[in-house]
């Protein structure tokens, strides 16, 4: 039986901040960030994953959840990221989990180029050192200049809609928007061609930065940044690329 104890946070872990040009975005990274890696690890091993859509979404694996009080967790987390974190769901957090095997997959379109969340988010690669590669890439969007998408409609998110014949009043709208960001943003032809990830970017996308895995890293950064794997095609073949991931709502 699991206990939220699992979750507690090493206070000598090595905390970094980087910003991300050119829209100066934080980029929190914090080394040796669990007290107990291999617990976390094996916890992470023992659930069951799903590919369940229902709980995937557009994820290119399977996850899994467990419940734990994460409340110690995320104060810790507020503190390294220098404001109160807020799960999307009350105050709770399930510990989540996820994983991918870069083997026997056919990637969509819209998982062949980068994606953004819904606020700030934060996760842990669990992955031991002899198994850690590629990392999590950071991009700007090339026909627009973005390297994020604001929560709130700016003047410059009404006019790029303008531009491709959707008025303010649509974009006010869940259809609109979604509209707004697929013809915007995330066309088909954006994507790469081949069968992998968008790793070092292309003619569309360009990679800002390159968040390296490390074992036992937390990450945290605006999930509204365009982001995504950086895995290459002989990476993960023989072992899941494990990591735990957080969502908590975001501001302008």
């Amino acid at each position: 039986m699991w206990s939220a104890e699992v979750l507690e946070v090493n206070p000598a872990c090595d905390v970094t901040v980087h910003r991300l040009r050119p829209a100066n975005q934080k980029v929190l990274l914090a080394d040796r960030f669990y007290r107990y890696p291999e617990k976390i690890a094996e916890l992470a091993l023992g659930l069951y994953y799903t590919e369940s859509r229902a709980v995937v979404g557009s994820y290119p694996g399977s996850r899994a959840m467990i419940t734990l009080d994460t409340t110690p967790l995320i104060q810790t987390l507020s503190k390294l990221w220098g404001e109160p974190l807020r799960p999307f769901h009350a105050e709770y957090h399930p510990v989540i989990f996820s994983a991918i095997q870069n083997r026997d997959y056919t990637l969509t379109p819209w998982q062949r180029q980068p994606h953004i969340d819904q606020g700030v988010t934060a996760m842990v690669y669990l992955n031991p050192e002899e198994m850690c590669s590629g990392g999590t890439g950071l991009y700007r969007h090339r026909p627009t200049g973005l390297s994020r998408v604001p929560i709130g409609l700016t003047p410059e998110l009404i006019r790029l809609g303008q531009q491709h014949g959707l008025s303010a009043q649509a974009l006010r709208t869940q259809d609109g928007y979604a509209e707004f960001m697929n013809t915007v943003f995330f066309r088909p032809e954006y994507a790469v061609k081949e069968n992998h990830y968008i790793n070092d970017g292309n003619d569309y996308w360009e990679l800002l930065y390159k968040i390296e895995m490390k074992p036992n890293r937390l990450v945290i950064f605006d999930g509204r940044t365009f982001h995504s794997q950086h895995i290459a095609p002989n990476q993960f073949r023989d072992y899941f690329r494990m990591n735990q991931i957080l969502y908590f709502q975001g501001h302008d």
